[in-house]
């Protein structure tokens, strides 16, 4: 079965949508390493809400500590 993808916006621009994507995945990173949603949020100048919207935390298996 395929995933569903949201449809394109018409005029979307594919750089912007690109950039969006990098963020998307570093924020992910930084949340499987076990930073606090609330340490990105402040980093980005942005509430706590807008990081849970962009990669929601409790879906996300983080990594172990052991090395």
């Amino acid at each position: 079965m395929a995933a569903k993808r949201k449809p394109r916006k018409q005029g979307s621009d594919p750089v912007a949508d690109e950039l969006n994507a990098i963020k998307r995945l570093l924020v992910l990173q930084l949340v499987t390493s076990g930073v606090q949603a609330t340490h990105i949020a402040s980093t980005l100048g942005v509430d706590r809400s807008v990081v849970s919207r962009l990669v929601p935390a409790r879906k996300v298996k983080r990594r172990s500590s052991k090395h």
